[in-house]
């Protein structure tokens, strides 16, 4: 029986039916094995119909769940140089890296080296990875990977401009990688790029890591503490995380090849249980770290934004010079919300309401000149006028922006809502994750503009009428 996942944090899904999910399991065992892989895990299904990884047994708190072999990595060590398998000539990759008048990017040098793979001038291992176990070309989720009218679905003009110029950097360096492969399917190059962005990792102060296998582990956020309980917002925390390790003392060389520009002989990258985990959960790790990433960072990244709400998500607001210096207060704004929302907020228990308000430039405290009794409560100057002109202003400013943005949605948030909802949700994703993706994006970016707006409204109105 397969392992039932349910993170809806998956990077590149990989949208497939039984009989492919099956032949994707059965070519990560045999890879695996072929590599030398050490592991109890095996692929699972999201409900997303993408993939991940689940344990085959219960774990316990510090197992290695999972060890690879770094010589069937694909490594830049600034300080070792490239560490590749030797086995192969990787013509795209040496070329680019001994023509080029400057170093070239990490991430450059780890998307030609993927282009190798999949061309066979990688090896058998790599050509065989790239084809069955990667995502295809049409199913990537990342922006920079679609033409202008998929940009156009996200309904947010900064992320599909830095999508555009993302593509105009890689045409500038290698145009003749970058032609389409179809209309509505990226180049080979973007393919690859995408796949190293939302997949390889640092290994390092000074490395980076393509590790096959590893990089099937999903997010999920990041845990406040080991005694903590495994949840945060009501969705599991990661439960594990990669380390790079010494070499094994009866290890040798681990397997898949060797290191092609030395160094590294015997190391592997392993994936170790944070907490207990029980059998068929799903493996995670966290992407981003305790502080969190925006989600247009998740959406530019990895092709997903978390669900339900994102306590780092932010806003994108800036003020005049002449209001910089008349931030809102925050006691008013607390005055207005009630303590039981204020600390909700703070908590993160609403994380609309509490990347909403981090969105906004506070001031821990009445305006100068202004009765600190009074600027916290709602309603005691006529108006709504509590706080000063001066943060008044910024709110309305604030206000005339937040509108501004959400005036980009060309769809209703309810309309947007109804798509991924249930059954048709999940026959969307199925049959079109690319569009499910800018959905759900533009979806959570309404959401929190929202939120956004109703508090600046409050605010301004000095009533509580915002939730």
């Amino acid at each position: 029986m397969c392992a039932r996942i349910s993170s809806s944090a998956t990077r590149c899904s990989l949208a497939v039916n039984s009989e492919q999910y099956a032949r994707t399991r059965t070519v990560f065992r045999e890879l695996s094995t072929q590599a030398k892989v050490h592991t109890t895990l095996k692929l699972g299904r999201s409900l997303q119909t993408s993939m991940g990884l689940a344990t085959s047994e219960r774990a316990s708190a510090g197992d290695v769940l999972m060890r690879v072999p770094k010589s069937t990595a694909i490594v830049l060590d600034y300080s070792a140089g490239l560490l590749l398998p030797a086995s192969a000539l990787w013509p795209r990759l040496r070329g680019a890296a001994s023509s080029s008048p400057e170093p070239l990017p990490w991430d450059i040098l780890h998307s030609l080296a993927l282009v190798d793979g999949l061309a066979g001038d990688g090896g058998d291992f790599w050509q065989s990875y790239c084809d069955a176990l990667l995502p295809a070309p049409e199913q990537l989720t990342l922006p920079m990977c679609w033409e202008a009218p998929r940009l156009a679905q996200l309904q947010h003009a900064d992320i599909a401009a830095a999508a555009a110029a993302q593509q105009a950097r890689l045409s500038g360096l290698f145009p003749d990688l970058m032609e389409p492969l179809a209309p509505d399917v990226p180049s080979w190059f973007q393919w690859a790029f995408a796949c190293v962005r939302s997949r390889a990792f640092r290994a390092g102060p000074d490395a980076f890591a393509f590790v096959p296998f590893l990089d099937f582990a999903n997010h999920a956020e990041a845990p406040t503490s080991a005694a903590a309980p495994p949840t945060a917002n009501g969705a599991p925390t990661a439960n594990a995380d990669f380390r790079v390790s010494p070499p094994l003392a009866a290890a040798g060389s681990g397997g898949g090849g060797s290191n092609g520009s030395g160094g590294g002989g015997g190391e592997f990258f392993e994936l170790v249980a944070l907490r207990d985990i029980a059998h068929d959960e799903e493996v995670t790790i966290c992407y981003s770290g305790p502080e969190g990433y925006t989600n247009q960072r998740y959406m530019a990244q990895y092709g997903f934004v978390p669900q339900g709400g994102n306590p780092a998500d932010r806003i994108k607001l800036e003020l005049e010079p002449q209001l910089q210096a008349a931030p809102l207060e925050l006691a008013r704004l607390q005055g207005l919300m009630g303590d039981a929302l204020f600390l909700a907020a703070l908590r993160g228990t609403d994380p609309y309401l509490a990347a909403a308000l981090k969105s906004l430039p506070l001031r821990d405290g009445p305006e100068e000149g202004t009765d600190p009794r009074v600027a916290g409560a709602p309603g005691q100057q006529g108006g709504g006028g509590g706080g000063g002109d001066a943060s008044m202003r910024t709110a309305a400013a604030l206000l005339e922006q937040v509108r501004a943005q959400m005036a980009e949605g060309t769809t209703a948030l309810e309309a947007d809502e109804e798509m991924l909802a249930g059954s048709a949700g999940e026959a969307l994703w199925a049959a079109d994750p690319r569009l499910a993706a800018a959905v759900s994006y533009r979806v959570e970016r309404k959401r929190l503009l929202a939120k956004g707006e109703a508090l600046l409204k409050a605010y301004l109105r000095g009533s509580a009428r915002f939730r």
